[in-house]
């Protein structure tokens, strides 16, 4: 990062570290040398994979599992198994409460769920956090806020894409005014034939349980976007269609496994080659319905594959978004424009060619076109998920 006003690559990370530590979870503080009882609701691929394994791995000098809930009794007890949790289960979040007494609650429950989940927990006095997105709509978005206040307690949402070591590249150039002020955003999202396509075979294809993507997906987007401009959007318009999944298929069936289309359909997808998600769902089928293989051209899904939108900014910025969840490449097209020059990027999760994973330059006006190095990271998410939890449970260690 170069200096500006006096302000260092070091400085940069111990402010933004601190600040996100204290919004996403200024409760979690404990006292020196006490361990929080940690407990998840929603035992799926995200609560093992993410907020499960690697917190009994890592960070059990800090946490002490103490609870996991799912609505369905097989999947809470695979997902102990593959967590390696040496705590009781629970069908219901009311009776984990009760019992198993956390004082922090981790939510990775289907996303319309989520507020039901706060504010059970907060008013019973436990801190949460949650999976982004919060929830789904606007009134419970008032619900949580108002149970946040009445209980005293904290929740954060774990956005985890802030932290990636290329997106903290992206605001350190922003902040040290590379490009002059910012005037507007040009920011495009694909999502590939694997993992876009991976939306409609859930239940994210249903408005009524995800919100649509608009909500489980681009609220990623949106939280970067407010943060690299640190401006609030003042003024939006948008629009979708499903033009790929759903009823635009011309043959279609309940689920993959049992398909009678599976050696013509491009989109067919075994589950079967996954023997952890054979154990989380396949196996415990016959508890709820749940089909995790589900057909991507069913006819109930309501959501939109195409979006576009156009945001104004406190700041006067604009942006214009887009969204499209049937790929041949992952990852995004990004752009900044400012009064001094561009700031671009090209991220590719996965493409059908050779290239490099991320590409990011600075082109001045009047000027030179100057390559910007991209800090190595591993792990999920760009290598956020890492720092995320180091953030959450231990404090960003410089």
């Amino acid at each position: 990062m170069s200096e500006r006003d006096g302000v260092t690559r070091r400085e940069f990370v111990a402010a933004a570290g601190s600040a996100a530590a204290l919004s996403l979870a200024p409760g979690v503080a404990r006292a020196a040398g006490a361990k929080r009882r940690y407990a998840i609701v929603g035992t799926g691929v995200r609560g093992v994979g993410m907020w499960g394994r690697p917190l009994v791995s890592k960070y059990g000098d800090v946490l002490e599992f103490v609870g996991l809930c799912d609505v369905n009794p097989l999947r809470v007890e695979a997902a102990k198994k593959q967590i390696g949790a040496a705590c009781p289960t629970f069908t219901s979040l009311d009776a984990m409460l009760a019992q198993a007494k956390p004082d922090l609650l981790m939510v990775t429950t289907v996303d319309a769920t989520h507020e039901s989940c706060i504010v059970q927990a907060l008013d019973r006095g436990v801190d949460v956090l949650t999976e982004k997105p919060m929830v789904i709509d606007e009134k419970q978005c008032q619900a949580v806020l108002d149970a946040e206040k009445r209980s005293g307690r904290a929740i954060g949402v774990t956005f985890n894409y802030r932290y990636a070591p290329k997106h903290q590249k992206i605001k350190e150039l922003l902040m040290s005014g590379a490009i002059g002020r910012i005037t507007s955003v040009d920011f495009s999202w694909y999502l590939d034939t694997t993992h876009g396509a991976d939306y409609f075979r859930r239940w994210h294809r249903l408005r009524a349980k995800s919100g649509s993507l608009w909500v489980h997906k681009s609220t990623h987007h949106f939280d970067l976007v407010n943060w690299w401009l640190d401006a609030d959007p003042v003024e939006v318009s948008a629009f979708g269609s499903l033009q790929r999944y759903g009823k635009n298929g011309a043959q279609r069936a309940d689920n993959c496994r049992p398909c009678p289309h599976k050696s013509q359909c491009k989109y067919h997808w075994d589950i079967t080659k996954s023997p952890n998600l054979v154990a989380l769902y396949v196996d415990c089928e016959k508890a709820d319905g749940y089909l995790r293989d589900g057909c991507v051209f069913k006819e109930d899904v309501d959501i939109p594959d195409t979006m576009n939108a156009v945001v104004k900014y406190s700041t006067g910025a604009t942006m214009s978004y887009s969204l499209n969840a049937f790929m041949p490449i992952e990852g995004y097209h990004l752009a900044f424009n400012g009064t001094e020059g561009r700031l671009e990027v090209r991220d590719y999760e996965r493409q059908p060619w050779p290239a490099p994973e991320t590409e990011m330059a600075v082109i001045k006006n009047f000027g030179e076109r100057q390559t910007i190095d991209i800090p190595k990271a591993e792990g999920g998410h760009g290598g956020g998920d890492d720092v995320l939890r180091d953030l959450v449970f231990r404090g960003l260690k410089l």
